[in-house]
């Protein structure tokens, strides 16, 4: 009679997870924003890769993975924050959930605008003043909890921040902004991003390259740039999908006549294909930046390439989908 061999069930490791007074049980390697979005705990979440940093929680204990902590700025690592959607579970976490209106910057809806092509024009006024770079990114929070990550589109001597939001079908952030409507209240997030002018850029030509709203942190870099005495070419390229002129088309054309080391390539998504493959460096020395969603981003990597640009001098800047 053969040997029965009795299967065997090894449960995987389990960890603990402190938060918002309850212990949760989480299998290793889970993710954790997954586990607190089980848990039915109010947590708001986009774009799931890091981006959008919405998802902030802080950890008591500093020793979580690195990747969970990479994207923040070293302030928020040091104050022990890290992004859930980035993190998985490896160890007992106690953690507390991100408050906007504990931890975030109060501000108030300033104006919005209707640009063309869709496009709404967000002007906030924080408590007070907000370090950043014109073109670096941050966290908008509403009050009833919906948070978006967008570009900061205006100047560091500006005392209100300017956004570019693109309406679409289906946005809860483009809904709830537009029933609270100017005076509303709302919070911010800490700047941070990679993706802003350098002092020592000012003898290199700069190529920026934009397919819809990522056009508002190039155009605050070039700005920016000009202010600080740029003595090279800007050469700002922007798609607009549809027939629609560029929704920035006339204060582009006043900054390209106030300085003419600005050119201006103002172009419609159907060109797209064409001007890829006539596009040219400027210079050897040239740098070029590009903001967009993933996969306009992704298809400029080989045309910039063989325009002569390697890959020290490409700066890329990807839109999460919301």
């Amino acid at each position: 009679m053969p040997a029965v061999i009795a299967a065997s069930y090894i449960n995987p490791a389990m960890f603990e997870i402190h938060v918002a007074g309850r212990c949760l049980h989480a299998p290793a390697g889970s993710n954790l924003l997954d586990q607190l979005l089980q848990a039915g705990l109010p947590i708001s979440y986009s774009c799931r890769s890091g981006h959008c940093q919405s998802c902030l929680v802080r950890a008591e204990h500093h020793a979580v993975p690195d990747q969970a902590r990479a994207p923040l700025s070293p302030a928020l690592q040091a104050e022990g924050w890290l992004l859930a959607c980035q993190c998985p579970v490896q160890q007992d976490l106690h953690l507390r959930l991100y408050d906007p209106a504990k931890d975030g910057l109060p501000a108030q809806i300033e104006a919005l605008t209707a640009l063309a092509a869709g496009v709404l024009r967000l002007r906030v006024r924080p408590a007070r003043a907000l370090r950043f770079h014109p073109g670096q990114h941050l966290v908008i929070w509403l009050p009833c909890g919906t948070a978006r990550t967008f570009s900061i589109a205006s100047q560091t001597d500006s005392p209100i921040l300017e956004f570019h939001v693109q309406q679409r079908a289906g946005s809860q952030f483009c809904e709830r902004l537009l029933q609270l409507g100017v005076g509303a209240p709302c919070h911010l997030g800490n700047a941070s991003g990679h993706l802003y002018y350098q002092a020592d850029w000012q003898d290199r030509p700069l190529l920026l390259l934009a397919r819809g709203t990522g056009l508002a942190p190039l155009q605050a870099i070039a700005r920016d740039a000009l202010h600080q005495g740029h003595q090279a070419g800007i050469t700002l390229w922007h798609w607009q999908r549809g027939e629609a002129s560029c929704y920035l088309q006339e204060e582009l054309d006043a900054l390209a006549q106030a300085y003419p080391s600005v050119h201006l390539q103002l172009r419609q998504q159907h060109q797209l294909d064409d001007d890829l493959r006539r596009l040219k460096a400027p210079s050897r020395r040239a740098l070029a930046l590009v903001c967009g969603a993933s996969a306009f981003v992704e298809q400029l990597g080989k045309p910039l390439f063989l325009a002569g640009l390697g890959r020290g001098q490409v700066l890329q800047e990807v839109f999460a989908k919301r």
